[in-house]
């Protein structure tokens, strides 16, 4: 069956929704407002018309943002992109990753955002066909699923286009403190599955855990204690959403005693039961 993705929002960059894009290719492009953001390892500023690619295993995160910051995000799964990307050279999907960002064009985002739109409207429409045979019915819902992956297909080519056809911006100039929390960041993501503690981070950078947990609040806006329970959530729920672990194989693949304290943390953070999560997750 082809399923509806709802339109990722702004507030899904916030570290407790989508901060590691886990097994996603997407993009940012910013129509209004301004922002700091972490892509990948390195720090940017953007603003209008300012395009931002993100491939697997990639942080974005939005660190400081105005309060009237708008555009489109799109994201899906690896293997959705695999047949577009997978006969691009090399050193230019590498240089995707290593230089995410371009400042594009008011046309060029005009021709994105109506791809983007057109994609956004099939996802969305519906059939008529209650009424229908049930070989019509399928030969309805085979239309649209190839009507959908060719759309998506062409939005992809649209952005890689419009991506090479514009000189990547450089990243803004790394402070102390910014190394120190982009150090911070990659080693969670690498690390939370075992460690959960703030002092295990900051004896990695040689910090003590005080003036170490001073600097990533400052930098971030939230404690180190607060990014070690976003990402680890992340992984929680990308685990309950995408995989048909059991609870308590999840609960040992995150090196918690036992699934009762699992469940325990989870529903501190998501305000739910890990069983009601994925429950409520099958029923969108």
């Amino acid at each position: 069956m082809l399923s509806y993705k709802r339109p990722l929002k702004i507030d899904d960059l916030n570290a407790n929704h989508y901060m590691v894009s886990v097994h996603k290719y997407g993009f940012f492009l910013c129509r209004e407002g301004t922002a700091r953001i972490l892509l990948g390892s390195n720090t940017y500023q953007i603003s209008r018309n300012y395009l931002c690619i993100y491939a697997p295993n990639t942080f974005f995160q939005i660190l400081e943002k105005s309060p009237d910051l708008k555009g489109i995000l799109e994201e899906d799964d690896v293997k959705t992109y695999h047949p577009v990307l997978s006969p691009i050279d090399i050193r230019k999907r590498l240089q995707v990753r290593n230089s995410p960002c371009v400042k594009i064009s008011e046309m060029q985002a005009d021709e994105m955002i109506r791809l983007y739109n057109m994609v956004r409207e099939n996802g969305q429409s519906t059939t008529a066909k209650d009424n229908l045979p049930a070989k019509h019915k399928e030969l309805t819902e085979t239309t649209r699923a190839d009507c959908m992956r060719y759309l998506r297909y062409a939005l992809c080519l649209k952005v890689l286009e419009v991506y090479f056809c514009n000189t990547p911006v450089e990243a803004m100039p790394q402070t102390k403190e910014d190394t120190i929390l982009n150090r911070f960041l990659v080693s969670v993501y690498e690390n939370c599955h075992r460690q959960r503690m703030v002092q295990y981070y900051a004896n990695e950078q040689h910090l003590s855990p005080y003036y170490f947990s001073s600097i990533i609040r400052e930098r971030s806006g939230q404690s180190a204690l607060q990014w070690i329970g976003n990402v680890t959530m992340t992984f929680s729920r990308q685990y309950l959403k995408c995989s048909e672990m059991s609870i308590k194989e999840i609960a040992d693949r995150l090196n918690f005693p036992d699934q009762s304290t699992f469940g325990r943390y989870f529903k501190h953070h998501e305000g739910c039961s890990p069983s009601e999560f994925r429950e409520r997750r099958l029923q969108d």
